[in-house]
């Protein structure tokens, strides 16, 4: 490679990485951050869907919601409000099960939750 090629080359490069540092995204910028401390604690939160979680602490088995479901088969967490269903397969969080129950995408999920700041 040339002398000539090699500094022009060179030249591109920074001036790419100070074009880079010199103008934030704009996309990045209005984006705004998801924040789940947001969500409410998982008794809450699951009680909205008349889904009742008792005790403090592990998992609680409860009918699951996303099937006809005749005996409990879905495990909700009382500590992180995660949800799995033995019979159905649905799984997820808190933010992933309002996803599923209205049948929204994760962007307008964490808005109706009111979970994005700076947006």
């Amino acid at each position: 490679m040339s002398h000539f090629i090699r500094n022009h080359l060179s030249s591109l490069k920074q001036q790419s990485q100070s074009a880079q540092t010199a103008q934030p995204n704009t996309k990045a910028a209005k984006r705004g951050k998801v924040n789940k401390s947001r969500l409410p604690n998982p008794s809450d939160f699951y009680r909205q869907f008349n889904i009742e979680i008792k005790g403090g602490r592990g998992w609680q088995m409860v009918k699951c919601s996303f099937h006809d479901d005749k005996h409990a088969s879905m495990g909700v967490s009382r500590e992180h409000g995660g949800y799995k269903c033995h019979a159905c397969g649905a799984t997820g969080d808190r933010i992933g099960f309002y996803m599923q129950w209205h049948s929204v995408s994760f962007i307008d999920a964490c808005r109706a939750l009111q979970l994005i700041e700076g947006a």
